[in-house]
C-alpha cells in the first residue's frame, strides 16, 4: 500500500484527530445553539402584537363608530353636526417652549433653538423664516406650516 515514514504517520494521525475532535465539538455547539434559540421570545413578541393589534382594531371600531354619529343621515349629503376636530395655530413668536414642542418634528431641543433666536433676533416676520432656525429645513416647514403664524 503506501508507505509512510513515522513522521509522515504521526501527523496524518494528528490531522484524523484534529479533524474528529472538530466535528465532535461542531455537533455539540450546534446542539447548544438549537437548544438555545427556542421561539420563546418570538411567541411572547407575537402575543403581544397581536394584543396592540386587537387594541388598535378595536380603538378605530370605535373612532369609526362615533364619526358615523356624527354625521346627519337625514340629508344627502352627510353634513358633520359635531365634529371634534380642533386645530390649534400656534404663534411662533410668543409660544413658550411647551407649546412649540407640540408642533410635530419640534422636539425640547428645537423649542429652545427656535425660542434662542426670536430672543437673538427679534419675532419673525414671516412664518417662512423659521427655516432660519438650525435644524428646521423645508421638509419640516411643510409640515408645519398651516400649523404656525407670526401674528
Amino acid at each position: 500500500m503506501l508507505n509512510f515514514t513515522r513522521q509522515e504517520r504521526i501527523v496524518i494521525y494528528f490531522l484524523v484527530a484534529t479533524l474528529g475532535v472538530g466535528a465532535v465539538l461542531r455537533l455539540v455547539r450546534n446542539q447548544r445553539l438549537e437548544k438555545q434559540l427556542t421561539p420563546n421570545r418570538f411567541y411572547e413578541e407575537e402575543q403581544q402584537f397581536k394584543k396592540i393589534a386587537e387594541q388598535i382594531n378595536s380603538d378605530s371600531l370605535q373612532f369609526v363608530d362615533n364619526a358615523n354619529s356624527n354625521f346627519d343621515s337625514d340629508t344627502s349629503d352627510f353634513s358633520v353636526k359635531d365634529a371634534h376636530i380642533e386645530t390649534k395655530i400656534i404663534n411662533i413668536n410668543t409660544a413658550g417652549i411647551s407649546e412649540l414642542t407640540e408642533l410635530p418634528g419640534i422636539g425640547p431641543a428645537l423649542a429652545k433653538r427656535i425660542r434662542a433666536y426670536t430672543d437673538l433676533n427679534g419675532p419673525f416676520k414671516n412664518k417662512s423664516d423659521i427655516i432660519l432656525v438650525k435644524g428646521i429645513g423645508e421638509k419640516l416647514y411643510t409640515r408645519i406650516e398651516g400649523l404656525v403664524t407670526t401674528e
